[in-house]
């Protein structure tokens, strides 16, 4: 999102609409759910437009745009709103998508063992043990079973970046999605693999 927040808001906002906000704001605290609905109705769409235009995934777009008003509608009774309403839920959206994006590179990262331990099945067999080889070969097979139980869309991001060595970009593009949607599918698949082959770590 290269946007300023500055021009978020686009063309000013009447004085009596932001008179009829202010009074919105004030009416959404005392838990008025026509207010509240009056200021999703009027900045959902563009809400969900901006998010989409840097998560192309119109699933992760319409989580943060509920996400938001959620937590208004959680903390209603403290909420409000310096300056102009439009540019309070833009900003909104911006900051909600960078935080989603910083989460998913932790995750991303998190799981990384997993993957170097499960594409080196050896690594997870107890050393000590006189059957390795068995259990190599076994774990091969937990992995195999593993990855067909995933859904197919993980499956195949999964296929892809970790079996395919292609790019995030690269999968995004066999796939017809965005790089954004191929490394959450990553992760499902990943922690679905973590869980699946727990008993399988030392």
């Amino acid at each position: 999102m290269s946007e300023p927040l500055s021009a978020l808001s686009g063309l000013p906002i009447p004085f009596e609409d932001s008179a009829q906000e202010q009074g919105w704001i004030a009416r959404v605290r005392h838990g008025d759910s026509l207010a509240f609905k009056a200021i999703y109705d009027r900045y959902s769409d563009a809400m969900f437009a901006f998010a989409y235009s840097s998560l192309k995934s119109r699933e992760e777009a319409e989580d943060v745009v509920h996400d938001i008003f959620f937590n208004i509608l959680k903390s209603r009774e403290s909420w409000n709103v310096n300056g102009e309403l439009r540019t309070y839920l833009m900003r909104s959206v911006y900051n909600r998508v960078a935080t989603l994006r910083r989460h998913l590179r932790v995750e991303l990262a998190s799981h990384e063992t997993l993957v170097r331990e499960a594409d080196s099945p050896e690594e997870w067999a107890y050393r000590g043990s006189t059957d390795a080889p068995l259990l190599e070969q076994e774990l091969g097979h937990a992995v195999a079973r593993a990855v067909e139980s995933l859904p197919p869309r993980s499956q195949q991001a999964y296929r892809l970046v970790r079996e395919q060595a292609l790019t995030y970009a690269a999968a995004a593009s066999v796939m017809g999605i965005s790089t954004h949607t191929v490394e959450i599918h990553l992760i499902r698949a990943l922690k679905a693999l973590r869980d699946q082959l727990a008993s399988w770590r030392r």
